[in-house]
């Protein structure tokens, strides 16, 4: 089972927030292979509760979560 995981993505401006696809049993890695800190994590705000950061994918998780997903359906 995969949950997905947020944080800020120190690599643009303004800041925005980055979707990593985790094991629910291992959450040290997301599936593109990025070690992720537990304090760097982000919790989003209910939808009018406070600023909005513009959200984006990681391309190299949904990769491997569409190819995991094939082989599955073979």
């Amino acid at each position: 089972m995969y949950e997905m995981w947020a944080e800020h993505d120190p690599a643009v401006s303004p800041p925005a927030v980055v979707w990593h696809v985790v094991a629910k049993d291992d959450a040290t890695a997301s599936l593109c292979g990025r070690f992720l800190e537990p304090s760097q994590r982000v919790v989003v705000a209910p939808e009018g509760a406070g600023p909005a950061f513009p959200d984006r994918y990681c391309d190299p998780c949904l990769v491997t979560v569409r190819e995991a997903m094939c082989e599955a359906g073979r």
